[in-house]
């Protein structure tokens, strides 16, 4: 039996009508009708199935549970077109740092913009400018042109018998500071010995150097691992009593699993605040061992309104295990947290304090594409 033959059934024996039906959920007819079809077109897509299902399910008095899972069985083998994977929803893609390329010399708009001396004003009027010179300047008198030659020649011979005298004299007083110093840096001139009794000159002893005590050499400084998406190993529903009372346990692994057709998802609720029933609800991620968490990403629901804290451990035994290290309210859709500081831990939980609307009049929330990110 088909979950909307199961539904239909359920309403005849309850005696009521589509008509009444839509009044207790406010679920279009055209919607309930299509749905005890099984034709879900008009619903807008799984997660609004699954909430329809469930307000019928309640207002005709049957559990919905048992027709949810018959759907998502369905959905699940039902045929599907492959699709290529977006490149925003690969982890590996999303976490790679990526490098901002150097723009070429091509590229810069200096180099693009930047005239050629060929193509400035200035460069195409010298041809112009220059013709105009030469057929105005006067003509040049030859004695004169001879005379200024010759002044220019005794000019320049005047200055090179300057430049050799200025360094004859530099070079006499060269030599005669380096005969000073040499004398008084020289210990055999500066002894005088006494008439008649000359001492041959000492040799200067050499003096020992001082053994230098070898500094212990400082290791070098290791690289900082690359920051990746790290490897989830499973996913497990959380609940205020730990992995025992979690919500939707069985398609927890859908919230780490590439190309999963549904994501994770709470059970529904009539208020943000779970009914009166519970505090809180969750998604524990383990990561097999303990590994440094430097950041988060999770796609929501479309609907904001959840409030969400991020805690980590490294015992999943009960909620008082995890530390809570970041917090987020009223969010929706994609969510990234990049923590201040990396923390090491095995566990990471996803814990929901406050739930978003899911579109049909109750409360619920739904978790997909989850990526952990930092280094082993």
């Amino acid at each position: 039996m088909t979950v909307g033959e199961a539904l239909a059934e359920a309403r005849y024996r309850a005696g009521l009508t589509v008509d009444e039906v839509s009044e207790r959920t406010r679920i279009r007819e055209a919607v309930i009708r299509g749905i005890e079809q099984d034709d879900y077109e008009a619903c807008g897509g799984d997660l609004y199935v699954r909430g329809y299902v469930r307000a019928i399910a309640g207002a005709i008095g049957i559990d919905a549970q048992p027709l949810i899972r018959e759907y998502d069985q369905r959905q699940v083998d039902a045929p599907q077109t492959p699709k290529a994977p977006e490149a925003a929803e690969t982890p590996e893609a999303a976490e790679t740092l990526e490098t901002p390329e150097t723009p070429e010399a091509a590229d810069t708009p200096e180099a693009a913009d930047t005239p050629e001396a060929a193509d400035t004003p200035e460069a195409a009027a010298a041809p112009a400018i220059a013709e105009s010179t030469a057929s105005t300047a006067p003509t040049e008198n030859p004695a004169r042109g001879r005379t200024q030659r010759r002044v220019a020649a005794i000019a320049v011979l005047a200055l090179a018998v300057v430049g050799a005298a200025v360094g004859l004299v530099a070079s006499g007083l060269n030599h005669h500071a380096q005969a000073k110093n040499t004398t008084a840096s020289s210990p055999t001139l500066q002894r005088t010995a006494a008439p008649g009794t000359a001492k041959p000159a000492t040799a200067p002893t050499p003096t020992k150097p001082k053994p230098v005590k070898a500094q212990p050499k400082t290791p070098p400084v290791a690289a900082g691992a690359r920051i990746r998406a790290l490897p989830i190993k499973l996913a497990a529903a959380f609940g205020t009593d730990g992995l025992v009372d979690g919500d939707n346990p069985q398609i927890a692994m859908y919230a780490i699993t590439p190309g999963a057709p549904l994501p994770w998802e709470s059970q529904w609720y009539v208020t943000p605040e779970f009914g009166m029933l519970k505090t809180g609800t969750g998604l524990l991620l383990d990561m097999g061992r303990r590994v440094t968490v430097t950041s988060v990403r999770i796609q929501l629901g479309p609907y904001a309104g959840a409030d969400l804290q991020l805690r980590v451990g490294n015992s999943a035994a009960a909620l008082s295990s995890f530390k809570v290290v970041t917090h987020a309210n009223g969010v929706g859709g994609a969510v990234r947290f990049r923590l201040r500081s990396p923390r090491t831990a095995r566990y990471v939980l996803l814990w929901f304090t406050l739930l978003p609307p899911n579109g049909v009049g109750q409360y619920q929330v739904s978790v997909a594409r989850a990526v952990v990110s930092g280094h082993p």
